[in-house]
C-alpha cells in the first residue's frame, strides 16, 4: 500500500496544474514520461526502472474500476479508500487498523479529497442520494473500544483557539466567494518563504504565482458549480487558462477577476443559503450551500458543505462516467491540485522540523479569515462547538494572547465569548424570528467548562547593540515593559470585571524558545501566580469568588541542544515559580531519546556562544547536584570549555577597571549568577554594595522583582561577584554581540551519556514536585526529531498500565500527562486523532523479537489512566 499511497500523493498533489490545463485532458497528463519526472522526489529510494514498474502497476491495475474495468486515474482514490473507510451513520470512519497509513497520506492531501470519492462511489454503485455532508473535519477511528473510553470525557488542557479552527478549509472558502478581496493578503503571503518544499525534475514547470492559481481556481470552481446546478449556457465568463500562471502570462485572469467576482455574488443572490450573522440576516457563506438542505447538517459541521457537495458531484460524473462532465474532468484535477498547494501553505505539511517552521504557519493563518467577519467568528466557534460535539470534552483550556491595556483586554475576552455563542452563526430557515435575534454578551463558558489561559508571548530582542540605549537596558528590554503592561491588565480585570475574568484560570508563555527564555516572563508569572482581590466591593457581592490562576509554561519544545532544552525546562521551574497543580507544555528535551537526537544532527551543533557557555556551567551543576560520578576526562574537557568561553564572552570584554577583568571566575560562581536571573535585571544595574533585600518596594509589582523562592540561599544576592555578572550579562552591550556568535559544538558520546543522566534524574525531580506534562503527540511529531508516534516521550513519562517489566515501572518516574492537540487546526487533526494515534503505533509497535511490545488490553488501560490524568490537570477546579 506504501507505493499505492505515494501515487496518491504524486497525482494528486504534486502534479503540475498549469500542464493539466494547457493539455486539457488529464488522461494525457498522466503518461510514463510525465509520471517519471514527476516521481523523482516520491519515490526517492527507487530506481528509474523501479518507478516505471510503479507506473505499469497503475496503468494496468489501479486506474480500473474493479467493477467494469473502466479505466481513469480517479480509480486510485478507491483502490485506497475501499480498504481504509467505512459508513457509519452517514459519517466516515477510519479503519483503525490502517490509521496510520490514512495518516501519512490524508495529512498532505486532505481528508475531503478521499471521503467525497468514497462516498461518491459507492452511492453511485447503490444509487442512493446523499443529502448529508457535515461530518467532523477529521474522521475518527472505527475504534469502538476506544470511543467507549473517550465518551467518559476528556480534558483538552492545551489548545490555541486560533490556531484550532479549520483555516486552511475557511481561508479557501473566503477565497472562493470573494476572489478579489485578497490581492494585499497573496503580496504578502508571497513576500514570505514558501512553505511547500515540492521538487519537480519535471522542464514541464513553469514559473507559477500562488494568486494568480488560486485565482484559476475559483474560476474552475465557478464553471463546475455552473454545470452541475444550474446549466452551461449559464456561464457568462470567459477566462483563458491555458496560459503559465503567472502575472505576465496570466493577465487575462487578473483581467476578468471583478466579472468573475461578480458571477459569483449573482450564485449567492440566487442559490447561495443565507445565515443569521451580528444580527445581519443576508450573510451567504458560500454559495455552493444550498439554500435547501436536510436540518441535521445544521447539527455539525455545516460551512463544509458546500465544497464537499461539489467536490462529490463531479466524482459522481466521473464514476458514472458521464459523457456531458469529460471536458470538465481535467478542470476538476486542476482545481484538487491547486488547493493541495494552497493548503501546503496552510497547514504544517513540508516535513520540516523545528517551531521555526510551525511558526511561518502560524503567522499566517489569519491572513484570509479577517476578524470580525463571519470566517473569523465561524473559524473560532468550530473550533470549540465542533470539537465538543464529536467528543465528550469535560474541561475545555482556550488559550489567547494578552493585551497592554485592561479595556481591549476585556473587549478581547468578550469578543471571544461573543463569537464562541453556539448561536454566533445560525442559518435563517432556522431562526423563527431572524431580526429579533441579538447575542450581545455571547454565552456563559461555565456551562461547557470552557475557560481561558493568557498565553505571553516570546519575542525576539531586537535591541540595537550599537546604541547608548543597549548600556542602560537589560536583555529583552521592550518585551519586559509589554509583559510589565499586560500583567497589570490581567490584574485590573480581575479587580474590576469578575464577570469577564472569571473564565481566566491560568498564564502561559509560548512561541519560540529561540526567541525568549523563562527569566523574560518571571516577574509577571509570580506577580499573577500570587495575585489577590483586594475585595473592596466584596460587601455588594452575592458571591465571592476569587479563582486561583495556574501556570504552565511552553518549555523544552525546540532547541539548538537537549541541554539548553532542559535548562528552558528549569529555569521555567525555578524563575516563573511552577509548583504543584501547575504545567510544562511539551517538555521533549526532557524525555527524547538523547542518542537518536545527537545522531539526528550528526553528533554537531551550531548555536551561540553565550548558549554554549549557560549550556555547560548549567549541566557540569546538575552532574554536581545529582552526584553522577562517570565521564571525568569529559567534565575536564567542559571546564576548560568553560574558560575560555567566559574568556571570549566575558572577560575580553569587560572594561579595564570591572573587578573581573582579570578574575578567575569559576563555573560554580557563574551558576550562582544564574540563578539570580529570575530577579529584576535593574535591580543589578548599579549600586551593587546596597543589599538588594534592603530596597523599598511601594508597589505589589516591585515587590515581585526579587524571586524569593529561587535561591533560598540569601548570601547568593550578596555576592559581589554574582552581581557584577548579572550585570554585564545585561548591560554590557560587547558581551551581547560576542554572545551572539556562533559556534560549532562537538558532541562525544561521553557527552551523550552524561546529558542522558541528567535527563533520567530531572524527569524524578520534576515528578516530586507534582508538575504535570502536557503532551501533544502530533505536534510534537511535527516539529521534534523523532519520526515516529511510537518514540514520542510519553511513555518515558509515565508507562504504568503499558509495562510489565518491574524494573522499567520502578525506573519510570510516573509523570503526570495528558494527552492535547496544540493547534489542531495547523496540524489539521484532534483529541479523538491524538489519542488514536497513540493508541495504534503502540499496537503495531515491536520487540527486538520481532512481536508485539505491548498487550493491546493494557494500552486501553494506560490511555484510560491518561485520560484520567488530563482531567486531574485541569485549571478548572469545579470539575
Amino acid at each position: 500500500m506504501d507505493n499505492l499511497r505515494r501515487a496518491i500523493r504524486l497525482l494528486f498533489v504534486d502534479y503540475n496544474a498549469d500542464f493539466v490545463l494547457k493539455q486539457k485532458d488529464s488522461e494525457k497528463c498522466i503518461n510514463l514520461q510525465t509520471f517519471l519526472e514527476n516521481g523523482f522526489r516520491t519515490f526517492s529510494n527507487y530506481s528509474l526502472d523501479e518507478i516505471q514498474n510503479v507506473y505499469y502497476k497503475l496503468d494496468t491495475d489501479w486506474f480500473l474500476d474493479d467493477n467494469d474495468e473502466n479505466k481513469n486515474h480517479f480509480h486510485l482514490l478507491n483502490h485506497f479508500t475501499s480498504k481504509l473507510l467505512v459508513e457509519d451513520n452517514l459519517e466516515p470512519f477510519v479503519n483503525y487498523s490502517h490509521l496510520l497509513k490514512w495518516r501519512d497520506l490524508s495529512y498532505y492531501t486532505g481528508e475531503d479529497l478521499m471521503t467525497t470519492s468514497f462516498f461518491a462511489y459507492i452511492d453511485n454503485r447503490s444509487q442512493r442520494k446523499r443529502d448529508f455532508f457535515s461530518w467532523r473535519p477529521t474522521a475518527f477511528s472505527d475504534n469502538k473500544r476506544l470511543r467507549i473510553l473517550l465518551n467518559k470525557g476528556l480534558a483538552e488542557n492545551h489548545f490555541h483557539l486560533k490556531g484550532s479552527g479549520p483555516v486552511f478549509d475557511l481561508s479557501w472558502l473566503n477565497i472562493m466567494n470573494n476572489p478579489t478581496n485578497f490581492e494585499k493578503d497573496f503580496k504578502q503571503l508571497e513576500s514570505e518563504l514558501s512553505l511547500l518544499t515540492k521538487v519537480s525534475n519535471s522542464a514541464l514547470n513553469s514559473n507559477k504565482e500562488l494568486k494568480i492559481l488560486v485565482y484559476k481556481a475559483a474560476y474552475i470552481r465557478y464553471l463546475l458549480f455552473s454545470f452541475l446546478n444550474i446549466n452551461e449556457k449559464s456561464i457568462n465568463v470567459k477566462i483563458d487558462l491555458s496560459k503559465d500562471s503567472n502575472s505576465e502570462q496570466s493577465y487575462d485572469v487578473l483581467l476578468k477577476m471583478p466579472d468573475l467576482s461578480q458571477a459569483i455574488n449573482v450564485l449567492k443572490f440566487d442559490l447561495g443559503h443565507k445565515f443569521c450573522y451580528n444580527n445581519n440576516n443576508d450573510c451567504v457563506i458560500d454559495y455552493a450551500i444550498p439554500k435547501n438542505i436536510h436540518a441535521s447538517n445544521f447539527e455539525k459541521s455545516y460551512v463544509f458543505y458546500g465544497e464537499r457537495k461539489l467536490m462529490y458531484d463531479c466524482f459522481q460524473k466521473i464514476y458514472k462516467k458521464d459523457s456531458t462532465f469529460e471536458k470538465y474532468i481535467h478542470l476538476f484535477h486542476a482545481y484538487i491540485l491547486i488547493k493541495a498547494q494552497f493548503r501546503a501553505e496552510l497547514v504544517q505539511v513540508n516535513d520540516k522540523i523545528g517551531f521555526g517552521n510551525f511558526s511561518k504557519y502560524q503567522d499566517r493563518k489569519e491572513y484570509f479569515l479577517p476578524d470580525k467577519s463571519i470566517y473569523h467568528t465561524a473559524f473560532m466557534n468550530l473550533a470549540v462547538h465542533d470539537s465538543k460535539k464529536h467528543i465528550n470534552i469535560k474541561s475545555f483550556e482556550l488559550r489567547v494572547a494578552p493585551k497592554e491595556e485592561v479595556s481591549r483586554l476585556k473587549n478581547s475576552i468578550s469578543g471571544y465569548n461573543l463569537a464562541l455563542n453556539e448561536k454566533s452563526i445560525q442559518s435563517i430557515n432556522q431562526i423563527k424570528y431572524p431580526k429579533k435575534i441579538k447575542y450581545k454578551n455571547g454565552y456563559d463558558l461555565e456551562k461547557d467548562n470552557i475557560f481561558y489561559t493568557i498565553h505571553y508571548i516570546k519575542k525576539k530582542d531586537n535591541q540595537k547593540l550599537d546604541s547608548v540605549a543597549s548600556l542602560v537596558q537589560c536583555r529583552h528590554f521592550s518585551s519586559r515593559e509589554e509583559i510589565k503592561n499586560q500583567t497589570l491588565a490581567i490584574s485590573q480585570l480581575r479587580e474590576g470585571y469578575s464577570a469577564v475574568s472569571k473564565y481566566i484560570r491560568g498564564i502561559d508563555a509560548a512561541s519560540s524558545e529561540f526567541d525568549a527564555p523563562p527569566e523574560v516572563f518571571a516577574q509577571g508569572f509570580r506577580y499573577i501566580k500570587n495575585h489577590k482581590i483586594k475585595g473592596s466591593f466584596n460587601h455588594l457581592k452575592d458571591v465571592i469568588d476569587e479563582p486561583k490562576i495556574y501556570a504552565t509554561y511552553h518549555a523544552g519544545e525546540d532547541f539548538y541542544d537537549i541541554v539548553d532544552g532542559l535548562r528552558a525546562i528549569d529555569e521555567a521551574i525555578k524563575f516563573c515559580n511552577l509548583n504543584q497543580g501547575d504545567r510544562l507544555g511539551h517538555a521533549l528535551a526532557l524525555g527524547i531519546d538523547v542518542k537518536d537526537y545527537y545522531l539526528f544532527k550528526n553528533n554537531k551543533l551550531m548555536l551561540p556562544k553565550q548558549i554554549v557557555l549557560d549550556n555547560i556551567v548549567w549541566l557540569l551543576a546538575k552532574v554536581r547536584k545529582f552526584g553522577i560520578s562517570i565521564h571525568r576526562n569529559e567534565i575536564n574537557r567542559l571546564e576548560k570549555l568553560y574558560s575560555n568561553l567566559f574568556y571570549e564572552v566575558f572577560s575580553s570584554n569587560l572594561a579595564l577597571t570591572n573587578p573581573l577583568k582579570e578574575k578567575t571566575i569559576d563555573h560554580i560562581v557563574y551558576f550562582d549568577a544564574w540563578k539570580l536571573r529570575g530577579d529584576d535585571p535593574q535591580l543589578y544595574f548599579d549600586k551593587l554594595d546596597d543589599d538588594i533585600y534592603s530596597l523599598i518596594n511601594l508597589n505589589y509589582w516591585e515587590r515581585c522583582r526579587i524571586n524569593y523562592e529561587y535561591p533560598r540561599n540569601r548570601s547568593i544576592r550578596s555576592n559581589i561577584d554574582c552581581k557584577r555578572i548579572v550585570q554585564a550579562y545585561h548591560f554590557n552591550s560587547n558581551i551581547k554581540k560576542t554572545g551572539k556568535m556562533m559556534k560549532q559544538f562537538e558532541i562525544t558520546h561521553a557527552y551523550t551519556e552524561l546529558v542522558h543522566a541528567v535527563q533520567e534524574k530531572m524527569m524524578h525531580e520534576i515528578k516530586s514536585l507534582n508538575i504535570a506534562i502536557e503532551t501533544n503527540p502530533t505536534s510534537n511529531y511535527l516539529i521534534g526529531t523523532f519520526r515516529r508516534y511510537a518514540k514520542h516521550p510519553i511513555t518515558k513519562f509515565f508507562n504504568l498500565g503499558l509495562e510489565t517489566n518491574h524494573e522499567l515501572l520502578k525506573s519510570c518516574p510516573q509523570l503526570s500527562v495528558s494527552i492535547n492537540t496544540d493547534d489542531q487546526g495547523i496540524f489539521s487533526t484532534s483529541l479523538e486523532n491524538e489519542y488514536a494515534l497513540m493508541a495504534i503505533a503502540l499496537e503495531k509497535e515491536k520487540d527486538e523479537h520481532g512481536q508485539p511490545k505491548y498487550n493491546s488490553s493494557m494500552i486501553y488501560e494506560y490511555l484510560e489512566r491518561i485520560r484520567l490524568m488530563g482531567l486531574g490537570q485541569s485549571f478548572n477546579e469545579k470539575i
